[in-house]
């Protein structure tokens, strides 16, 4: 990829919630921009460059509690399980 891209490293998590009421949790890094099309396929998408959430919508949490949860605690969630494979795709 070209320089212009290198700066841009998005962590983005979709859900599918299965009748039973258990999810399928999928995670996909990028370095390209998310456009308004894939933004919307996401639950989750985290700008690990400027350190921000991008969208949150996590289920069963009050959608007025979501823009209050800092970035870190969001990272550090996903680090439980990712934390190789994020560290990986920074470099």
């Amino acid at each position: 990829m070209g320089s212009k891209h290198n700066k841009k490293r998005y962590f983005c998590v979709s859900y599918i919630i299965k009748p039973d009421k258990k999810f399928d949790e999928f995670v996909t890094l990028s370095k390209k921009k998310i456009g308004s099309g894939k933004m919307r396929e996401y639950t989750v998408v985290l700008d690990m460059v400027n350190k921000e959430i991008l969208k949150n919508e996590l289920p069963g949490i009050p959608v007025a509690q979501r823009d209050q949860i800092p970035y870190e605690r969001v990272e550090q969630h996903y680090r439980q399980w990712y934390a190789e494979a994020m560290d990986e795709f920074a470099k």
